[in-house]
């Protein structure tokens, strides 16, 4: 069944949420558009503001609440303003079927693909395996979305739409990763996906002054916090849509930290990775520990060519830890960014494929 408790999920793109009362306006509207009409096949001929509301009321706020149907709001990352529609229905245990329609003064921003990404990042948290979806064979922009949100074409044929009639639809396909992979266990860590509620501790840490002295971020506000949680938790799989993978570190259960993977190249497969670890839990070799691990995932599991690590040159314990693991240290750029205030130095480090091969041959 569907978690509500992940919602909303949140990307550079667009929020997704439950659909609200105060949507109705919006969503009628949106849904009286020619293109929604013809391709959207939605379950009424016609939507008002009331109607809306009653639907909310009666189907959309009780299906949230048993897990089994999810209706709601593709919203702008910014301003949360209504932009669309995502539903989620049919849910069984390991399976849902994904709907959509996009508002026309919100189209040609990429939203859809947006919200799909993040659709199929709740489903895969509250357990569901495969995410499918069928659209119309003339709506070729709903198929570069679902292409684009990492969906495989499977048939052509003719079926009942939510409408209730029956026409010609292409149905597509998304195996979702499992929870199982991660978390990744190492010899004294865990490393889990995020979750909702990784706010407090990240924002303890990531606020703490010797923390934030050479990231890019001042220290973590509370809202900071929430932000970048919402982020996080859309970074499940280095090799889906968001091309990026973003695990806790956990040691006997307490969260110590974080590191990150993410696709700066996804053709040549190169990628960058990111670590930051609790001072209070430092020198003990755990930050070395968690990163090995999230590097053998990416060369092993995702056929990773080359990964770099970007640190402020005055981040010793960074480049200690780098060179540790097998980063070659390739370049140190003079005052290249302007950090808080102050022109800062950057060292670039960087593992091949053939590097750890070599490594591990020795």
């Amino acid at each position: 069944m569907l978690e509500s408790a992940l919602l909303p999920l949140q990307n550079d793109s667009v929020r997704l949420r439950p659909l609200r009362r105060d949507d109705a306006p919006a969503f009628a509207a949106g849904s009286a558009d020619p293109a929604v009409r013809r391709y959207g096949h939605l379950p009424e001929p016609e939507y008002t503001p009331s109607s809306v509301r009653t639907m909310i009321a009666d189907a959309v706020e009780p299906g949230l609440q048993r897990g089994d149907l999810a209706v709601l709001a593709i919203a702008d990352a910014t301003t949360d303003a209504f932009a669309g529609s995502l539903v989620l229905f049919d849910v069984e245990e390991e399976h849902a079927e994904v709907g959509f329609w996009v508002h026309p003064d919100h189209r040609g921003a990429g939203r859809t693909a947006a919200a799909l990404d993040l659709a199929a990042s709740f489903a895969a948290r509250s357990g569901v395996r495969v995410l499918t979806a069928r659209t119309s064979p003339e709506n070729s922009a709903s198929q570069r979305a679902l292409a684009t949100a990492g969906f495989t074409r499977t048939r052509h044929e003719r079926s009942t739409a939510p409408s209730g009639q029956t026409v010609e639809l292409l149905s597509y396909s998304r195996r979702l990763p499992t929870e199982s992979e991660p978390p990744i266990r190492t010899e004294r860590l865990s490393l889990r996906r995020h979750r909702p509620d990784d706010t407090g501790w990240l924002q303890q840490i990531y606020s703490r002054p010797d923390v934030a002295r050479y990231l890019l971020d001042e220290p973590w506000t509370q809202q900071d916090a929430a932000t970048y949680v919402e982020q996080r938790l859309t970074k499940t799989d280095l090799d889906g849509p968001a091309g990026a993978l973003s695990l806790v570190i956990e040691r006997d259960g307490t969260p110590i930290g974080d590191v990150q993977l993410w696709f700066t190249d996804r053709e040549r497969r190169i990628a960058e990775i990111g670590w930051v670890l609790d001072p209070d839990h430092a020198r003990q070799g755990f930050a070395a520990e968690a990163v090995r691990a999230v590097l053998d995932l990416g060369f092993d599991r995702s056929g990773l060519h080359r990964v770099t690590a970007q640190m402020d040159a005055r981040n010793t314990a960074s480049a200690r830890l780098a060179s540790r693991v097998g980063l070659r240290q390739e370049a140190h750029l003079r005052e290249d960014w302007l950090s808080k205030g102050e022109w800062t130095d950057t060292l670039i480090f960087a593992m091949l494929a053939a590097d750890r091969c070599a490594t591990r041959n020795t």
